[in-house]
């Protein structure tokens, strides 16, 4: 018996529905984050520096893109840092003078708030 022309019209439908969803909750996401302002900034980078296993707010912290250029400048220092710190060992995700260089990032913006 063949899937009929109803099944399929349910199908597209629903996957229709689960695209517009996700690209309605990117949009949000994308807005929320250009309007970052220093306390989100300060919490993104202690995410990353607590000995915590996950780093949810560092993470989206380095995905989208802020309005106000200080704030993006250290978004974009932390990329580079990432990129150029590689762990030491197994398992961590940045390494010891990578978490020193964002210490130090952290220090400057909490001197200026």
């Amino acid at each position: 018996m063949g899937v009929g022309p109803t099944v399929i019209a349910a199908l597209a439908t629903c996957l229709a529905g689960a695209a517009a969803f996700f690209a309605l909750a990117n949009r949000a996401t994308r807005r929320i984050h250009a309007a970052f302002g220093p306390k989100d900034v300060e919490a993104a980078l202690k995410c990353v520096l607590d000995d915590a296993q996950y780093h949810d707010d560092f993470d989206l912290f380095l995905t989208w893109p802020i309005d106000d250029p200080y704030f993006e400048s250290i978004r974009k220092r932390c990329h580079e840092i990432l990129r150029t710190c590689a762990p030491a060992k197994r398992g961590e995700d940045i390494s010891e003078d990578g978490k020193e260089r964002i210490r130090g990032i952290l220090r400057d913006l909490q001197a200026r708030t």
